[in-house]
């Protein structure tokens, strides 16, 4: 047997002696009782007054004396063993319930303190705050008997917990354990090592698990919610017993909320990452008001990754960082670059969620179950058997705001050990928040082995049409549109914690490009037969320029700087590293909890345009007229709000014959949204030598001439694959 396991179960034997045989004195009662601060479920209370327990809609006969069994999910036999299904029966009220709570609590303080299952603390301080909160409901009426042993009981599990911790917790858990030891110090305050010692562990807690913008170190919305949880309970149990409380506590409380708040959608539940669920947003607003009595939402994450976008109605969450740390990892999920969008309170683009079913826990862990790049059977990251990480991705992330829209480019080189080259995912939301645009690529490899998936939520009705997909909320219509071929399938959405049928749009990789000299011959041809009446078009084109939609108001053709902007979101960029590329401002909150605007940040290592440099500046996009990027787009194309369909050259457009002889062929929407885009990212794979397109593409060039020859590619880059949701208006 290992020392230091050897070592455990001594402190715990020494910890279970009974205080009955003379060792200390028992009180008779309690000194202060405790008051829970959630809602139970009389229907789970109902259900255990006939020895039936409901968790997580699975129904399972009570078994006398069976507190644990091996075909048990974990999940359960900690809600089973922990007691918090006593607010269950205190909500159902019932006398009945109230002896089914002492009967069963007589169950298992009747077991001899050998056979307890008591090895994990942080069970052990549940089910400790959950007989001091119901103690007047179940204890106060029994017989003396019931009520010493329920005392003895309480003293021997609390120096459990002092004989385990910190070493028998992690997490948010940790917390839980500690809760319990801290309301058995106030409840017997004839004890006061158990308070010393909560005293001594509790800094070095929250040291250990919160990051320096409040959020939580396993980078999971459910740890953050139930860590944040934990505090307020700390809190109301040190007001209670009116005790001085930690400094170190109220601070971190201060800064888990407003990072809790900023993980919430338009519902009020949770966003999805890393083993997150929705949960009950009224629930998630009595623990916000609980731990702080402010409702300011974080501004930014840059510890924890995560990206919060607000424009308009809408709402964005992508997950711009790596895995937690070893030892915290227990929850990560392949879903880097991932992320999720709602409209009001409806949610659109979703992850799958999670669940703590075996096989379904496993399954939602890879990235086909959230909204970003699959790559055939290859995997983002490694685990060994026992769960731990053992190869982790580089995750860079840019992000940029101006005027009410939001850039945000983020890349991860997950796939690149194993031949996938970096995945590199740029996003855009208009000013108004009826446009969320993107850009796909695979960088430094020729694979087509992948597809992008956007998983929708099951509310969600979906119409295919001819340019794309209508998707349905109960208020809005969007579209869905792409450069490359896209269909349904069938998904599955966990958020809620039950399985639901929803579907997922699919896009394919693009095609193979063109070897070059085909590439080439063709291109002299198209010049050998170019029409006469180029020049006929640009004028067409610039008589229509009173049709262009209104918001494209706010990037007029003559914004000195618009070009250099468009070419630094479609270009080819030089991600910054995390560091430089995140540095957010001093302001670590917004004003006030669901404020519609985003409120603009400067990121150190920017350009002028708000960009992240580093080594090699954006590459240039080709320039020509704006009204040529437009004119095919008059009267059916979506909003043209955002720049990077600004930022598009038309140069295969503007060859169009558009003499009487020839035939009129008009493009549908979606070929004209794409095309111009395409076609500059073309010309510009290969463009090589000094060009006339400003200081961007200069720099580029200078970048690229300090690499070795052997870096060319000997082949044109892979098209990116790029989309568009857009707000149907009338």
């Amino acid at each position: 047997m290992p020392l230091r396991r050897w070592t455990r179960d001594a402190r715990l034997t020494f910890a279970m002696r009974n205080p009955l045989g003379g060792f200390s004195r028992v009180p008779a009662a309690p000194a202060l009782t405790l008051r829970d601060l959630w809602p139970g479920d009389p229907l789970v209370g109902e259900r255990l007054v006939r020895n039936q327990s409901l968790f997580e809609g699975v129904v399972r006969n009570l078994q006398h004396l069976q507190w644990d069994n091996p075909a048990w999910p974990e999940a359960y036999r900690r809600w089973l063993q922990g007691f918090t299904w006593l607010r269950d029966l205190r909500e159902l009220g019932a006398e009945s319930a109230r002896i089914k709570a002492r009967s069963m609590v007589a169950t298992w303080i009747g077991q001899p303190a050998s056979e307890r299952p008591i090895t994990d603390p942080s069970v052990t301080g549940a089910r400790l705050a959950a007989w001091l909160s119901y103690y007047e409901f179940f204890a106060a009426a029994a017989d003396d008997h019931f009520r010493q042993n329920l005392m003895a009981a309480l003293i021997m599990e609390a120096r459990s917990i002092m004989a385990l911790m910190p070493e028998g917790a992690r997490g948010w858990r940790a917390l839980t354990a500690l809760k319990g030891l801290l309301a058995v110090a106030v409840a017997i305050p004839d004890h006061p090592e158990f308070l010393s010692r909560y005293l001594k562990l509790i800094d070095q807690e929250i040291d250990q698990q919160f990051l320096a913008d409040g959020s939580h170190i396993t980078r999971c919305p459910e740890d953050q919610f139930q860590a944040v949880r934990e505090l307020a309970e700390m809190l109301s149990i040190l007001q209670t017993a009116r005790l001085p409380l930690p400094t170190r506590l109220m601070e971190v409380a201060d800064r888990a909320a407003p990072a809790l708040r900023a993980m919430r959608h338009g519902d009020g539940g949770l966003m999805l990452f890393n083993g997150s669920r929705e949960r009950d947003p009224q629930l998630i607003e009595q623990v916000l008001n609980r731990a702080s009595r402010g409702r300011v939402v974080a501004a930014s994450q840059p510890e924890s990754g995560y990206i919060r976008l607000t424009s308009g109605r809408t709402m964005l969450f992508a997950d711009a960082a790596g895995p937690a740390p070893a030892g915290y990892d227990s929850t990560a999920h392949a879903g880097m670059l991932s992320f999720e969008f709602s409209s009001g309170r409806q949610r659109i683009i979703v992850n799958c969620g999670a669940s703590t079913q075996r096989g379904w826990s496993e399954a939602l862990r890879v990235p086909a179950a959230h909204s970003v790049l699959e790559m055939g059977s290859l995997s983002p990251i490694t685990r060994n058997q026992s769960g731990t990480i053992t190869r982790r991705p580089t995750v860079t992330r840019a992000q940029a705001s101006q005027e009410g829209a939001h850039w945000l480019h983020m890349t991860h080189d997950g796939y690149k050990p194993q031949g996938g080259g970096v995945y590199s995912r740029q996003l855009y939301l208009g000013k108004d928040g009826q446009t969320l645009r993107g850009a796909e690529a695979l960088e430094g490899t020729e694979s087509r082995d992948f597809c992008i998936r956007f998983h929708l939520h099951p509310d969600i009705t979906v119409e295919e049409i001819e340019h794309g997909f209508l998707l349905y909320t109960h208020e809005e219509s969007w579209l869905f549109q792409a450069n490359v071929a896209a269909y349904l399938e069938d998904s599955v959405y966990l958020g809620s914690g039950e399985r639901v049928d929803s579907l997922q749009i699919v896009l394919c990789p693009p095609e193979a490009p063109e070897p070059p000299e085909e590439r080439a011959a063709a291109a002299e041809g198209d010049e050998a037969q170019a029409p006469e009446t180029d020049g006929a078009d640009h004028t067409a084109a610039h008589a229509q320029g009173d049709a262009y939609p209104e918001d494209n108001a706010a990037y007029p053709a003559d914004h000195a700087d618009s070009a250099t902007e468009q070419d630094a979101f479609y270009g080819q960029p030089h991600a910054a590293t995390e560091h430089e590329a995140y540095q957010p401002e001093h302001g670590d909150h917004a004003e006030q909890d669901g404020s519609a605007a985003y409120p603009d940040h400067t990121y150190a290592q920017t350009d002028a345009h708000g960009y992240a440099q580093e080594g090699e500046a954006y590459a240039s996009a080709p320039q020509d007229n704006e009204e040529d990027a437009f004119s095919p787009l008059l009267h059916d194309a979506p909003p043209a709000d955002s720049m990077p369909y600004q930022a598009a050259s038309t140069t295969g457009l503007s060859h169009t014959d558009h003499s009487e002889h020839a035939p009129q062929e008009t493009p549908s929407m979606a070929e004209a949204l794409f095309a111009g885009q395409d076609a500059a990212a073309d010309h510009a794979s290969q463009t090589e030598g000094p060009t006339d397109h400003g200081a961007s593409a200069q720099a580029s060039e200078s970048a690229a001439s300090s690499k070795p020859a052997e870096a060319a590619p000997s082949a044109p880059a892979m098209r990116p694959v790029r989309w568009a949701l857009t707000l149907m208006t009338d």
